[in-house]
Order: structure tokens, then sequence, then C-alpha cells
């Protein structure tokens, strides 16, 4: 993902990414979001969403340090993968619809896609814009998923 996409996130939800600064025996995302640049709008929504969740646990008068935060941001078998250090349930549902929402969506340029495999074993979500050239690609049936 671009630097400036992820700083605004950052700067959004201050919060879950509080550990991102921490080394990679602490927190991944020192790295990152280590997706595309696509699905921006996703995790932002996601992030805020969860935030939002963290804030009310901190009013309840849970302390930092067991509040929620992000350790990685990845793809996936096609798809982002959000993880936490503790979660909710709730925050467990809008995790797993945010990944599944993220399906269709092209990881690279956001534009609406369906779920590809190349050689037919790879997945991936991408437009054919950003399919890699001379790779045979065909649709994901309903029943491979």
């Amino acid at each position: 993902m671009r630097q400036q996409l992820a700083e605004n996130i950052y700067q959004q939800c201050p919060i879950i990414y509080r550990g991102r600064h921490q080394g990679p025996d602490k927190n991944l995302m020192c790295f990152g979001f280590d997706c595309g640049s696509g699905w921006y709008d996703q995790i932002l929504t996601l992030s805020i969403q969860i935030e939002k969740l963290t804030e009310k646990l901190r009013d309840r008068g849970v302390e930092l340090g067991y509040l929620p935060m992000v350790t990685q941001v990845k793809e996936k078998y096609a798809g982002p993968r959000f993880y936490l250090t503790v979660s909710t349930d709730e925050m467990g549902e809008l995790i797993s619809k945010a990944e599944e929402d993220s399906l269709c969506i092209c990881e690279e340029c956001g534009a609406e896609e369906k779920l590809m495999t190349a050689y037919g074993r790879f997945l991936k979500t991408c437009c054919e814009t950003h399919r890699i050239p001379g790779v045979p690609y065909s649709e994901v049936d309903d029943e491979d998923e």
C-alpha cells in the first residue's frame, strides 16, 4: 500500500496502530500494510470501525496494554487478512465481513472484479489491467471457493 494512504489510516486510528513502531518480534506493522492500495477503502473503513469499538473499551476503563492492537495486515488467499492482539466478537465479525467483501475488489486499483485463479492454482483478486501478462487466469466458481 502506498505510504501516504497508510499514514492516513495511522492518523485516523492511533490506538489500534500504536504498535507499528515496535520491532518485528512484537508487531509486523513495522513493515506497513502488505497488500495493494486497491483495498485502502475497505481497510480504512474496517480500521475506523475497530478504532471506535476500541475507544469504547478504553472509555469503560480497559487499560491501554489490554486494548486491541493491529499486528499485521496482509494479502492471503486473494483477500486481506487483518490480525489483532485481542478482539471482541463484534470485531471478529467486522473483520470477516471486510475480508469477504474484498474478494471482489482488485487489490491494486480497487476496481470491482471477480476472484481469479492463475495457472488454475493461485488465487488473486485483480482486474484485467493488473493481471500478469502471459499468465492464464480463470474465474473461480462459487463451488471452488
